[in-house]
């Protein structure tokens, strides 16, 4: 089994996979988002959505697979990095007082 990075929905996330043709082997990579993470350890699955020339391509791998040589997470969803809130918060007062100034 391979070292898994933090997996969450969202990111964009690349797959390699092994696969042999004949003789020869080669790592064919599956890059898409990731839709969803399901079940823990041995038993644990994750779903990739890719866009192929305008249709929609999902693949479920399970994560303890030994065909699976690598996952690398290309991209961050902004909203999961710790330390930066989804949404800034603002107080009820502080709205309101934007709601008057657009009005004007």
């Amino acid at each position: 089994m391979i070292d898994l990075p933090q997996l969450r929905e969202g990111q964009q996330v690349r797959v390699f996979q092994k696969m042999t043709e004949g003789k020869r082997e080669r790592n064919v990579p599956f890059t898409g988002k990731l839709l969803k993470v399901r079940g823990i350890g041995v038993n644990q699955t994750i779903t990739i959505r890719q866009n192929l020339e305008g249709i929609d391509v999902d693949k479920i791998f399970p994560t303890a697979l030994p065909t699976i040589t690598k996952i690398e997470v290309m991209e961050q969803v902004k909203s999961l990095i710790k330390g930066q809130p989804a949404k800034p918060k603002r107080s009820k007062k502080a709205r309101k007082t934007t709601k008057r100034r657009t009005k004007k």
